[in-house]
């Protein structure tokens, strides 16, 4: 049996499902990570209805397929020991008069086609594994309809729904006959005369298997061998064959897609919204029952017995530090000898070409090599390298290597990508200070930012308009914007951002104000722990937010907290006597209403 234990685990494979639920459950349970023998998991409250709570833990799978669907669930049953698993995210359809992108599937029986057979010039064949929910399960969410009131209105904060386009040529794809009730389908539910509602639940059987299946040829023998497939995907017979015989688990799938017709992003966002969504309401129904009463550890931490003899509570402490792990980085590094000697005549060519391709961050010049995360083909670079020696090596040859000289290199490489993922967030390098700041203009509105913070969601100001008065009477308008250093550091073979905030202050935007370092060292001697606490939680939140897919190039994750037991019961700093520095009419972390103080 596992120390710390769950009442419900939560899988989730891509990164946009992983947040969606994330943000579902924002009550966190101490820090708001666990870690276990084998993964890291959040672990948060959940409303388990009629005033209990549930403890939840949710995971992310690193790559999608039903073998590590089954690793990930056999670790989360040996780590936090789930009384039920449920497998949360999106899913394609099929041609349907009654679902459609939005809605959500829950899974009575999964189809495991993972075993498949081709003989020559026969057919494909399949040995169909996989099998029923847990009887108590399909029961339950057999009568899930009646029980709407308990889930609550589920639907009321999602998005508007998103366009759906079928009617151009490349928009629908497959056989004639698939493709024609395909488009009929989607007339009847988004065409003109189409009423627009909000997302639906319905039950019934579910296909897996490790292919991602977008041609509707290959959903032919399946739906020979189970005519009523709501739904396709990717992972739920791993954890079927993982949670067999050893706790609950359901598959909770909103329609991203349907075969045959071109997926867009927009939907895909919007159906991991309504999965977590439909996931927060589904637990008010208590699927299975609470191993307590959900209240232990709400501050800071799950409340643990001691080795004294007396066997006596104590409340953990946390430690929050300003480390934020580096989880994602380009895999491949390119490699090219340089055809030009110096950064300045890299930059002189770089800027001299005509050319619609980017010029990237992630490169450096090192012993006539130009060493980039790009390939230098496919950008601006291929000016500055000799093409013909480009070499391609794996990036964890450089962050495991010993060579101090390859680990600065690697760095610099990481200093250059981040450079390049910020600026694409509004928050600029500037090389005086070697920080990154907000950008923001005189002639802008102050800006604000939501992020969240240890217990809930907050605002804080990070563009702030200020006035100096002169001794001559003359009002001289400057900023003021949140900054922050960044440095990466090798720790055990792991790399991560350290992050100390600071503050820039420019009388346009850009260039210093005549008194910054007076300005910076006047407040920073104001500072209180948990002001610098915040501001580390928003750069956090800053650097987990995420662009396209094809723009970013790192990704990171929650900043490292450690729980300890105190040695001492002396209180030195009282962070609750110092409030956030939001500013304006926004809840702190307590509940109450701050006003921002200028500097």
């Amino acid at each position: 049996m596992a120390a710390f234990q769950v009442d419900i685990g939560i899988l989730t494979i891509r990164d946009d499902e992983n947040r969606a639920v994330l943000d579902a459950f924002p009550d966190r349970i101490g820090s708001g990570v666990h870690k276990g023998k084998n993964r890291d998991y959040a672990i948060r409250f959940a409303d388990a209805g009629r005033g209990a709570r549930y403890r939840i833990a949710i995971v992310r799978q690193p790559e999608q397929g039903t073998g590590e669907a089954q690793d990930v669930t056999r670790d989360m049953l040996e780590d936090v020991d789930p009384s039920m698993i449920l497998v949360v995210g999106i899913a394609g359809g099929l041609p349907s008069d009654d679902l459609t992108l939005g809605d959500i599937v829950l899974s009575t029986r999964v189809h495991d086609y993972t075993v498949e057979a081709r003989k020559a010039r026969g057919k494909t064949s399949y040995a169909i594994a996989g099998g029923p929910m847990a009887k108590a399960v399909t029961a339950s969410i057999a009568n899930l309809a009646a029980r709407e009131a308990e889930m609550g209105p589920w639907t009321d904060g999602l998005p508007e729904k998103p366009r759906v386009v079928w009617n151009r040529t490349d928009s629908v794809y497959g056989p004639k006959k698939w493709a024609r009730e395909l488009r009929e389908k989607l007339e009847g539910h988004h065409g003109k005369l189409s009423v627009t509602r909000a997302p639906i639940f319905a039950i019934g059987p579910i296909a897996s298997s490790d292919r991602l299946v977008k041609d509707p040829k290959v959903l032919f023998p399946w739906i020979e061998t189970a005519r009523n497939l709501l739904a396709v995907e990717m992972e739920s017979c791993g954890a079927y064959r993982a949670t067999r015989e050893r706790c609950a688990m359901l598959a909770i799938r909103a329609l991203s897609d349907i075969v045959g017709l071109a997926r867009s992003n927009a939907w895909t966002k919007y159906a991991c919204l309504s999965a977590a969504a439909f996931t927060r309401g589904y637990l008010k129904t208590r699927p299975v029952e609470t191993r307590g009463t959900g209240d232990e550890g709400r501050n800071p931490a799950p409340a643990q017995r001691t080795a004294a003899d007396d066997q006596s509570e104590v409340e953990l402490d946390v430690l929050y530090s300003n480390l934020v792990p580096l989880a994602e980085y380009p895999p491949r590094i390119y490699s090219a000898p340089a055809t030009v000697s110096t950064y300045k005549q890299a930059w002189a060519v770089l800027r001299k070409t005509r050319s619609k391709a980017r010029i990237p961050s992630s490169w450096i010049l090192h012993n006539n090599m130009i060493h980039s995360f790009t390939d230098p083909e496919e950008s601006r670079l291929e000016h500055i390298v000799d093409a013909g020696g480009i070499e391609s090596n794996p990036s964890s040859e450089w962050v495991m290597s010993e060579d101090p000289d390859r680990q600065r290199l690697f760095i610099q490489l990481l200093n250059g990508a981040l450079r390049s993922d910020l600026d694409c967030k509004n928050v600029w390098f500037f090389s005086d200070d070697k920080v990154y700041a907000f950008a923001g203009r005189l002639e802008d509105e102050p800006l604000q930012y939501r992020y969240q913070n240890i217990r809930q969601r907050s605002a804080i100001t990070v563009i702030t308009h200020y006035t100096h008065q002169a001794a001559d009477g003359t009002s001289y308008p400057y900023l003021r914007h949140l900054a922050f250093a960044g440095r990466f550091r090798r720790i055990d073979n792991a790399f991560y951002l350290e992050v100390t905030p600071t503050y820039r202050f420019t009388s346009d935007g850009k260039r210093k104000d005549h008194f910054h370092d007076t300005r910076v060292s006047g407040i920073k001697r104001l500072e209180r722990n948990r002001a610098v606490l915040s501001q580390v939680r928003l750069w956090n939140d800053v650097l987990l937010a995420r662009l396209a897919d094809d723009e970013q190039l790192l990704g990171f994750a929650q900043a490292l907290s450690f729980e300890y037991v105190p040695k001492f019961d002396v209180q030195l700093v009282s962070w609750e006597e110092y409030p956030d520095e939001d500013e304006g009419d926004v809840p702190n972390d307590d509940g109450e209403s701050l006003q921002g103080a200028s500097p």
